[in-house]
């Protein structure tokens, strides 16, 4: 969570750090600008304010394209971003090329080309055009001063390069998403550009502010005021965070409980199921009279009436004699089964469970209930519910929870899916040994952040154990961390950037 939070503020420092960068050179122009009013000074000064203002809202962006906030609704905010910039850049390369036709009417328009914002390269093009233009002052018109600006341009383009890495974030392919995600390697690798690049326009528009005392105080006290609300709004994000993780923890928990509760309530609809199969005086005299046809009729049946996934009738022995899902499959033995022991000892029983499944181990709830007749105990009915995908997904539609079920260490059923919403990572493994010690060996619940399909979730994991009390998977529900970020930075902005209503 801190990783995010940590490069989140670093995101806005750098954004509005060059947003004060351009709006110092925005000044300088304009202060050349305001005597004479001449058009090739008005288009630059115009142009670099339109830059500064587009890195300002830039700011206020998360760095997460699938839960941004910002003060604008993301689409419309991503689109004003792109015109502001495309504009800015134009507007300066115009008024460089008006520049030139005032000096030199023999010279061609070069470079006009370069002001098509016409293909999705278009701001990495402008700005690289705008470091040409002034780099050719600096060959053509011997303007030495301006090859610092130019070098700045330059370093720009290369960041706004490295920005259109944000179009492949949506990707389903795990191998090029960890390339182009926020935070990630290239991620970092962007915003050092876009710093080194702000620091050289920034040095040189300082160089010409030293000489004109009233805008050096303008911008000192602007660089003053950004720097106290930068340290403010990390400040109260930092405690409004640790609150509101605090806050989802606490939540999750009770959340998982809820989904333990709901695990429990398919427990007693099993139970319901095989106890009202046990109880039909068929059953025992078809168990006493060894008719497997009949049992196997009267299972299948309850498996179909009941909706569940298993039907079990075996005799005192735990010799099965018949199966509802799977007719011709008896005559194994349940007698190592803990739950089928209880239930010939001790009455109808309710237990987890969990078996070898293709992708991964399937859980399931299981009701044993004895066949009591005169003589005793004469069988048991063992009915049984898997914990799939579809249980999953009707937990969420009632709750609006992202959870997961895990048989022992291995995903078994979840919610939670890729970016496309299809494709669930069933049979992932929990590989975090803190938490696989504290469910699997002591039987403890934990919390704490997990990744899923290169998504960090802030998650509370309960143990799920069997009628012996043996830990035998665990269930968990989660919140994606960024969401959490998103409401601080929502916080930030109804508290700092938004008048109150």
């Amino acid at each position: 969570m801190w990783k995010p939070f940590i490069l989140e503020n670093l995101h806005f420092a750098i954004n509005a750090f060059g947003a004060l960068s351009l709006f110092a050179i925005f000044w300088l122009y304009f202060d050349i600008w305001y005597p004479k009013k001449t058009l090739k000074e008005g288009l630059k000064a115009a142009g670099f304010l339109l830059l500064s203002i587009s890195f300002l809202l830039h700011a206020t962006q998360l760095e997460v394209s699938v839960l941004q906030s910002s003060l604008l609704s993301q689409d419309l905010s991503l689109t004003v971003v792109g015109i502001l910039r495309i504009l800015g850049y134009v507007l300066i390369g115009i008024g460089l090329l008006v520049e030139d036709i005032g000096t030199n009417t023999n010279k061609k328009k070069a470079g006009a080309v370069w002001f098509l914002p016409i293909v999705s390269l278009a701001q990495p093009i402008l700005a690289a055009g705008v470091g040409w233009l002034y780099l050719r002052k600096v060959a053509v018109g011997l303007e030495q001063h301006l090859k610092r600006i130019s070098l700045g341009f330059f370093i720009l383009a290369a960041y706004e390069l490295l920005s259109l890495r944000s179009l492949f974030v949506g990707t389903s392919n795990i191998d090029i998403f960890e390339v182009v995600a926020p935070f990630g390697v290239l991620w970092m690798i962007e915003y050092l550009v876009a710093l080194a690049a702000f620091i050289i326009l920034f040095k040189w528009a300082f160089f010409y502010l030293v000489k004109r005392i009233n805008t050096q105080l303008f911008i000192i006290l602007t660089s003053s005021v950004l720097t106290i609300f930068l340290f403010t709004a990390i400040s109260f994000t930092f405690l409004l965070l640790k609150n509101l993780q605090d806050e989802t923890l606490s939540r999750l928990d009770t959340d998982a409980g809820v989904l333990t509760f709901a695990l429990d309530a398919k427990g007693s609809e099993a139970r319901s199921a095989a106890l009202a199969l046990s109880q039909n005086p068929s059953v025992a005299s078809a168990i006493l009279d060894g008719e497997g046809s009949t049992l196997s009729d009267m299972a299948q049946v309850a498996l179909i009436e009941g909706k569940l996934t298993s039907v079990i009738i075996a005799d005192d022995n735990g010799q099965v004699l018949a199966r509802g899902e799977e007719r011709e499959r008896v005559g194994d033995s349940l007698s190592d089964d803990s739950l089928f022991k209880r239930a010939v000892l001790g009455g109808a029983q309710t237990s987890l469970s969990t078996r070898d499944g293709a992708l991964a181990p399937l859980v399931s709830v299981r009701a044993a209930v004895p066949v009591d007749t005169e003589e005793g105990v004469i069988g048991v009915v063992i009915a049984g519910i898997s914990i799939d995908n579809a249980f999953m997904d009707g937990v969420k539609r009632a709750t609006g929870l992202e959870a997961a079920i895990f048989g022992g260490d291995t995903l078994s059923a979840t919610t939670i899916t890729d970016f496309s919403g299809k494709t669930r990572p069933i049979g992932i493994k929990e590989t975090n040994k803190e938490i696989l010690a504290t469910l699997l060996s002591k039987g403890e619940k934990s919390s704490g952040q997990v990744t899923l399909l290169n998504r960090e979730y802030f998650a509370v994991y309960h143990p799920l154990k069997d009628v012996d009390g043996v830990p035998i998977g665990m269930v968990l529900t989660g919140k994606p961390s960024y969401s959490v970020l998103a409401a601080a930075g929502r916080s930030i902005e109804l508290t700092f950037l938004l008048p109150e209503p």
